[in-house]
């Protein structure tokens, strides 16, 4: 028999061994923002909790409103997605150091077709394992998205080859290069965000993402791209949205009044 076709879009690009470039963002209650990214092109959105008070009804519309989005105006650009098919949604849950994140996982991948979970704060494979518990045996119902899945796909890439769920440990503090090795061995960690961390501390993690064969992941421009891909990195996010929006205007502006005639207003 067949095997399913995948519902997330950034494991099955992994899988394949591609890069993969994403986005981040906080707008959750914008739903024009959620309309231009579902229609960018990008890979993955990471959509941040950390920077705004967390609204389960915000979440839920855009995660909801990007695969709406997706179906009806479809990537523009993504030249591995099929046509309609959405950009794959991780969200950045809101907790810090020494927080329990159980609940706050599993409330998320009940709202709405969430990908999985970027972790923020990764010290020790304790705080490791208690979010791949909660990710493993979260409820199979949701308003909708993966949570209608069969158990066997509700549940870690790369550990369970058919899972749907990617987890992205987020190791940015001492106390997470000091335990590197023991998160990052840890059975069910799809990917790792070394950041905030000296060149040789980075190093270090990077070297044993490549001993585990755990994912690395980076923000970046544009330009910088091809030296993050060289460095190891896979999943390459291009910044912040509104950013990359005034980033855009400010050139389009310069371009304008570059090009507008010396006249006098009198």
């Amino acid at each position: 028999m067949t095997d399913a076709p995948r519902m997330n879009p950034l494991i099955a690009l992994l899988d394949q061994g591609r890069p993969a470039i994403g986005v981040w963002t906080a707008a959750l209650a914008a739903p024009r923002m959620a309309k231009v990214l579902a229609a960018s092109g990008v890979d993955f959105i990471v959509a941040d909790l950390e920077h705004e008070i967390p609204d389960p009804a915000a979440l839920r519309g855009f995660l909801t409103g990007v695969q709406d989005f997706a179906r009806r105006f479809g990537p523009v650009s993504a030249p591995f997605a099929p046509p309609g098919q959405a950009p794959a949604v991780i969200v950045k849950v809101a907790g810090r150091a020494g927080w329990d994140p159980r609940q706050e996982i599993a409330t998320v991948l009940k709202l709405g077709p969430a990908m999985g979970i970027w972790l923020p704060f990764v010290e020790s494979r304790a705080d490791l394992d208690r979010a791949l518990s909660a990710m493993r045996g979260v409820e199979g119902f949701a308003y909708a998205g993966l949570n209608t899945l069969d158990p066997d796909r509700r549940d870690l890439w790369p550990l369970n080859p058919r899972g749907e769920y990617l987890l992205v440990a987020m190791i940015e503090s001492e106390a997470g290069v000091a335990h590197a090795e023991e998160i990052i061995s840890t059975p069910g960690l799809g990917a790792v965000e070394p950041v905030h961390l000296s060149p040789e501390a980075e190093a270090h993690v990077l070297d044993l993402c490549r001993k585990h064969g755990v994912l690395a992941a980076v923000t970046a421009a544009g330009a910088e791209v091809p030296a993050r891909l060289a460095q190891g990195y896979r999943l390459i996010s291009l910044g912040w949205d509104y950013a990359l929006m005034a980033e855009a205007l400010a050139s389009r502006l310069t371009t304008a009044r570059d090009s507008c005639p010396e006249i006098s207003c009198r």
